[in-house]
């Protein structure tokens, strides 16, 4: 282990964080990374109504609540990751285009409540459910939704660590959504400059989950960068690509705009942007909080030119903010864009759901069997999930 030193820049506010240590990710002869420039996100924080608690996932462009105050809370709370919401979505509340005529959503029914009795509410974040389990809050600036969860769904390590814990019932563990690994998602100006993961070096400007905040997302794309390349013969030695990544040296990159974060021109120029760009800029960015919202923010907003994601995220990003002018593209790392086909070294994840244990009203616990068998029974949910690129 390493001792690092992680600039940190968070909305207006920049500051210099001290980490004692940092272990990379558990890959043969992988090397360390190196300081990491967090993005900037333009937009004023406004202060907050209380301290803050853990989990918290205040961000400013997604979760920054700051004109609704006070502790909320839904009778059956679903603990989630993130990074499928767009399947989640349909599941709950249908897509016609998807199932016509055959699945019209477990909450809604042609715009009407449909079947349950209580009141749902699930997040959509990075794995809290450790976090949330036991402090029965989640933070939203200034709301928390109270409550213990009483459903979760996790990848396998925190799954494991949930099973561990006696948080929730392990018979009841089941594999619900296998991914089709991972690709490298650019900004359409690169189409046909990046073409594999030997592109990524040091003459682009690469974003990546924060290591500190998301370890496991950043875990598992920093290892398809040097596990692809390692394993695959493309053109380019895996630990120079890797170092070229990650092992940046923050001293040529004058930050000094970051005391003043108003000086936009200063704080764009890290990013190789403004009137007076620093060459091409930063060439590693982190996420601020949330990978699923941040990596497509870099892109579309000129501060990287490629990150490497979910297969099913790229394509629901690149649809999807199509329609707001931001253009993207997608790399493979294996087969093509219709037909994924991960290459050795190309992680493939699987989400993992389960009920949590503890005492619930019978209406509570009869609505979690019914979503809880949907997802892991239910021949439409696979359905929704090949719609979306994913797989049970």
């Amino acid at each position: 282990m390493v001792k690092k030193t992680l600039l940190m820049m968070l909305s207006s506010s920049f500051f210099l964080l001290s980490m004692v240590s940092y272990t990379v990710p558990a890959v043969a002869a992988e090397p360390d990374i190196g300081p990491v420039i967090v993005q900037h996100l333009g937009k004023l924080e406004w202060p907050q109504d209380e301290v803050t608690s853990t989990p918290y996932l205040t961000q400013l462009l997604a979760n920054d609540i700051n004109d609704l105050h006070g502790n909320l809370s839904c009778e059956l709370i679903i603990s989630t990751p993130g990074n499928y919401h767009m399947a989640l979505k349909d599941a709950m509340f249908g897509d016609p285009d998807l199932l016509p005529e055959k699945h019209v959503g477990l909450l809604e029914q042609e715009g009407t409540p449909n079947q349950f009795k209580v009141s749902i509410c699930w997040s959509t974040s990075p794995p809290v459910s450790i976090d949330q389990i036991t402090a029965e809050e989640l933070q939203f600036k200034n709301i928390k939704m109270v409550g213990r969860p009483s459903l979760v769904m996790a990848p396998g390590a925190v799954m494991n660590e949930l099973v561990a814990n006696g948080m929730v019932d392990a018979d009841t563990r089941e594999t619900f959504l296998v991914n089709q690994g991972n690709v490298i998602l650019i900004r359409n100006d690169k189409a046909g400059v990046i073409k594999n993961v030997c592109d990524l070096d040091g003459i682009t400007r690469v974003v990546t989950p924060n290591p500190y905040d998301e370890p496991g997302s950043f875990k598992n794309f920093s290892e398809t960068i040097f596990n692809v390349a390692a394993q695959n013969t493309l053109g380019c030695d895996a630990t120079k690509l890797f170092e070229s990544i990650f092992l940046q040296d923050l001293n040529l990159i004058d930050t000094s705009s970051f005391n003043n974060p108003y000086d936009i021109n200063g704080v764009l120029s890290v990013f190789g942007r403004g009137t007076k760009p620093q060459g091409t800029g930063a060439k590693w960015v982190a996420s601020s909080r949330i990978m699923h919202r941040d990596i497509p923010y870099a892109l579309c907003h000129d501060e990287a030119d490629a990150g490497v994601i979910f297969y099913h995220q790229a394509v629901y990003l690149k649809k999807t903010l199509a329609s707001t002018g931001c253009h993207l593209e997608i790399v493979p790392l294996g087969g093509t864009v219709e037909n994924p086909q991960p290459l050795p070294g190309n992680r493939v994840g699987t989400l993992h759901i389960a009920k949590v244990n503890g005492t619930y009203f019978k209406k509570v616990n009869d609505a979690r069997d019914k979503i809880y068998d949907f997802l892991t029974t239910d021949p439409n949910w696979k359905t929704i999930l090949e719609g979306h690129g994913m797989r049970r």
